[in-house]
């Protein structure tokens, strides 16, 4: 078996990329959104708080080139705190007389960013939160898989998939960073390729154990050909989630006719 290395989505390396170039980057970025003197360019970049702010951002670029599960939660902590920076440099520091439009393009820019990553990495393989969670048991994807490792040969469901990663709930004795072979079928198409394991979850009452599964070197046609199978299950997941909505919303009726006609009687 390969051991080769993933290939990240490409927006997220650039973003990774755009983070680990952070130390520079942002304070010429600052100076030329709101009109900056080099004086106070200077003295912002030599400040304690933009030291630690860009050891902060390296090590987020860092995680992200390297998939680590907890990057999305300091990731998050981040943008939060790239919004309240832009606030406080446009009070303190801003010589534009329009501040408000280079507030507003970087803030729109924070947030672009924002769901780029969110919906690139998103369950399972990266985000720890498992969407299946939350949903009906009844509406859960449970697709039987086959992991083989060397000479080892285990059994598994996958819970929650996407076009770069699958989360396989599982009793396998794997590990975090382990390459395994992963065979599975969707609507009878057969899908076979490796993955690295990015992460695992021990189980508990709510999580069930398991690994998060990073898809290495998919061929394009299957790349597709998962993508729209994806399509499928997402359609089939929001029909299911309108379907439980109107169960709920009929079942609220019947409950209001039924007090209705009860508050009747009682007057009657």
């Amino acid at each position: 078996m390969s051991y080769s290395n993933a290939i990240n989505p490409k927006a997220i390396n650039l973003i990774a990329y755009a983070h680990l170039a952070f130390p520079f980057a942002y304070v010429m970025a600052l100076g030329a959104f709101y009109n900056l003197p080099l004086t106070k360019m200077m003295e912002i970049l030599f400040s304690f708080v933009y030291l630690a702010h860009s050891v902060l951002a390296v090590f987020i670029g860092w995680s992200l080139l390297r998939m680590r599960p907890y990057a999305w939660h300091i990731f998050v902590l981040h943008c939060a705190l790239l919004v309240a920076e832009q606030f406080y440099v446009t009070l303190k520091y801003a010589e534009n007389y329009y501040i408000e439009i280079p507030l507003i393009f970087s803030l729109s820019l924070i947030m672009l960013v924002f769901f780029i990553v969110k919906m690139e990495l998103r369950v399972p393989y990266f985000n720890p939160k498992i969407a299946w969670w939350e949903s009906d048991p009844r509406y859960k994807i449970s697709v039987p898989t086959n992991m083989s490792s060397q000479d080892h040969l285990y059994h598994g469901e996958i819970m929650d998939i996407s076009t770069h990663g699958c989360f396989i709930k599982s009793k396998a004795p794997l590990k975090a960073d382990q390459i395994i072979h992963v065979k599975f079928s969707l609507f009878d198409l057969q899908f076979s390729c490796d993955g690295k394991i990015v992460w695992q979850t021990e189980g508990a009452v709510t999580h069930p154990k398991g690994v998060g599964v990073r898809f290495l070197n998919l061929e394009r046609k299957n790349q597709n050909i998962l993508r729209d199978t994806v399509k499928k299950l997402k359609n089939l997941s929001m029909k299911y989630k309108n379907i439980r909505k109107e169960e709920k919303a009929t079942s609220i009726e019947r409950k209001i006719e039924t007090l209705m006609a009860a508050q009747k009687n009682i007057r009657s």
